[in-house]
């Protein structure tokens, strides 16, 4: 049926770019009531690909995991709270004493390589799509027009990829909890975005595990004197600037494709997520206009596990809530006046939305599966002989569940092959996913009642929590599956800007243009790097301070861009992770049975500074460019690129895409960065525009 679904619409989808194609370019009349009728469209079909040049795979996806080709020693211990001698009260945390973890070995010991488990990925290409793309101009009349835009994707697949049927061998298969689609349907889905309800959230998209067709602009606009109303599926583009996002607030990104690695100076026009509203925008007098849009919440779309820019470790199985949350139902809105006077300018805007990246908490994991294996059988069997039915509830002598099976599904975690093995890999991932590991397993015991049931208790020290892991992953046998969710939070974002021309009779100083933008939200919603249901609410500032002009540097060539920006953000980074969750590193990396896994932590606010420039040459068949954004604190994204334009509507861009996040500094998790550091590549576009 989904084969079937798939051929239908490319099928229907080259009917109508051949039937646009077989028309005129553009129709017009003049003829009585339809004298301002008028039809044209224009589009391009282009190749886009990107081949790696780091060697590397994706960390975050099970085929380029840290630790496949690492031989792990794990022992397993007594858990406290059955250990007679402990004195123990309770498994609750600030309750009384269970002893610790880690004091009584168990006989139990192995040596573990996760790539027996889970293959090893090896691949040249981060991206191959080709793309096509049309819009469709109506006049209807002089104050009315419609607006189509259609853009198709198709991915041919031929990466090396993850495919999660290798799993069924072990731990009973694959079952994830998640939807089967993107976690244990064989290779990755690259274009569907699918909810706990298993539906698209996207109204006027329709994708598959390598297609994704979308109409991003589809709307009817209405003009008459200084008035102008759209409404339909638009993008709502306030900011211009490069990677910085201060105006830029009404759309989530969508990040399915490229990530965030398309040419820079195109400033997110392919990235932003269209939403169904209304827009109207009003000219109050000669210098100010007013701008404003009511909508439906449409959240950031993150890529797919195990595919090439998934930035969400595939250890963990995501639950998104937009729908079941009933946060489909929820609007967005906001306006913006923006004023003119000579030299300078202004701006001010209010928006009142749904955070559209979301947290990430622990949740209940719904995968019924026991505990096995010698560890495993002696946890059922304590289990089995606690009391049922309880009238005081004890964690030690009461369980709430038949058994360790149910147990587990009311945990955050389940007994599935594909996720952490070991604890080396817990700490590790967990500081490269800016998570505190300590207190992220904590939080799981203590918010989901299951794994409380089942003898896990909290532990403050890096080594107990070591212990911890290391027992229940081989009583699992193998490796447990993380379970979160994501849930979005109401905000309200106020920013000013002022702007000003610059006058001087020095050539390069005059029309330089400076933008001051700063953005206020008070009682922001953070991940918590506990993954702790309790999010973090804090008020935040974004500054940014950009300087742009064109200026003629050689009378042999046409004018250089050129464009300076600064950033500063006090409470969370470029992409939204709250700064807490910096500085953590592996447990490799602690010393001792250390209380903490902060080492050299990020002190002060997360800072950016942006350049680039861009130079045609001599009719403009060349095109020289340069986009880089470097954190402060130690990373740099560096992207030069070249453009030949050779006529006839061809155009060939080439760029790379040179990443480092560990060049000064103590600690790769201090920037942003080096979540990407994966993805050097060579990117190559060649487009035909028609």
């Amino acid at each position: 049926m989904r084969k079937s679904q798939k051929t239908n619409k490319i099928f229907v989808l080259s009917v109508l770019v051949s039937s646009v194609l077989g028309s005129a370019k553009s129709f017009a009349s003049d003829d009585g009531w339809f004298e301002d009728f008028n039809i044209s469209y224009n589009g391009f079909i282009r190749a886009e690909i990107a081949a790696s040049t780091s060697g590397e795979e994706n960390p975050n996806n099970q085929g380029g995991n840290y630790f496949n080709d690492q031989t792990i020693a794990r022992q397993a211990y007594l858990p406290p709270a059955l250990n007679p001698t402990s004195g123990l009260v309770t498994g609750l945390l600030g309750s009384g004493s269970v002893g610790a973890w880690g004091t009584v070995p168990l006989p139990f010991s192995d040596n573990l390589r996760r790539g027996d488990f889970v293959k090893t990925t090896d691949n040249d290409f981060n991206y191959t799509v080709l793309r096509a793309e049309v819009e469709l101009n109506v006049r209807i009349n002089y104050e009315m027009r419609f607006i189509a835009r259609v853009r198709a994707m198709f991915d041919p697949e031929i990466y090396d990829a993850f495919d999660a049927s290798d799993l069924s061998e072990f731990q009973g298969g694959s079952e994830s909890g998640g939807n089967p689609a993107l976690y244990d349907n064989g290779t990755p889905s690259y274009f569907d975005y699918l909810t706990d309800n298993n539906s698209n959230p996207n109204p006027l998209e329709w994708t598959g595990k390598n297609y994704q067709i979308y109409l991003p602009t589809f709307l009817l606009e209405y003009a008459t004197g200084d008035l102008a109303l759209r409404l339909g599926n638009q993008q709502i583009a306030w900011g211009q600037a490069i990677f910085f996002r201060v105006f830029d607030t009404p759309n989530g990104l969508d990040l399915r494709r490229h990530s965030l690695l398309d040419r820079g100076l195109e400033e997110f026009s392919d990235k932003r997520v269209p939403m169904l509203s209304l827009r109207a925008t009003y000219q109050l007098t000669n210098d100010i206009l007013a701008d404003g849009y009511i909508g439906r919440f449409q959240p950031t779309v993150f890529g797919n596990p195990n595919t090439p820019y998934n930035i969400i470790p595939s250890q963990f199985t995501v639950h998104d809530r937009y729908e079941s949350g009933n946060y489909d139902q929820k609007l967005a809105g906001g306006f913006r006046l923006k004023g003119d006077y000579g030299q300078w300018g202004w701006q001010a805007s209010f928006v009142s939305k749904l955070g559209t990246e979301g947290t990430f908490a622990w949740t209940k994991s719904g995968v019924n599966k026991p505990l096995s294996g010698s560890i495993g059988s002696l946890i059922n069997t304590a289990y089995d002989a606690k009391l049922s039915n309880c009238a005081v509830y004890d964690p030690i002598l009461c369980r709430n569940y038949a058994d360790s099976g149910e147990a587990m599904a009311n945990s955050a975690f389940s007994a599935s092959p594909g996720g952490v093995y070991t604890a080396a890999e817990f700490f590790k991932y967990a500081a490269d996913a800016r998570l505190d590991a300590i207190g992220g397993l904590n939080a799981a015991i203590l918010e989901t009642d299951g794994t409380t049931d089942i003898y896990a208790t909290p532990d403050l020290t890096a080594g107990g929590t070591a212990a911890q892991l290391n027992t229940f992953f081989m009583a699992a046998g193998g490796s447990l599956r993380g379970a979160i969710e994501r849930t979005y939070h109401r905000e309200e974002d106020y920013a000013l800007g002022v702007s000003y021309v610059n006058e001087s009779e020095n050539n390069f100083l005059n029309q330089l243009i400076f933008n001051v933008e700063l953005q206020y939200t008070p009682n922001r919603t953070y991940t918590n790097p506990t993954l702790s249901q309790q999010a973090i609410e804090d008020d935040e500032y974004t500054l940014a301070v950009v300087v742009d002009k064109w200026h003629r540097f050689f009378k042999e060539l046409p004018g250089t861009y050129i464009v300076l920006q600064a950033l500063t953000k006090n409470r969370s980074d470029l992409v939204g992770r709250h700064l807490s969750g910096y500085g953590r590193v592996g447990l490799d990396e602690l010393s001792g049975d250390a209380t903490s896994t902060v080492k050299k932590a990020k002190t002060g606010n997360a800072n950016y500074i942006v350049f680039g420039f861009l130079q045609p040459t001599d009719n403009k068949v060349f095109e020289i460019e340069l986009a880089t954004l470097v954190d402060l604190d130690g990373g740099i994204l560096f992207q030069p690129g070249l453009r030949w334009n050779p006529g006839k509507g061809l155009t060939v861009e080439g760029f790379y895409n040179y990443i480092n996040g560990d060049l000064w500094g103590d600690n790769p998790n201090n920037n942003v960065i080096s979540s990407l550091d994966f993805a050097d590549e060579v990117a190559l576009r060649v487009t035909y525009q028609f």
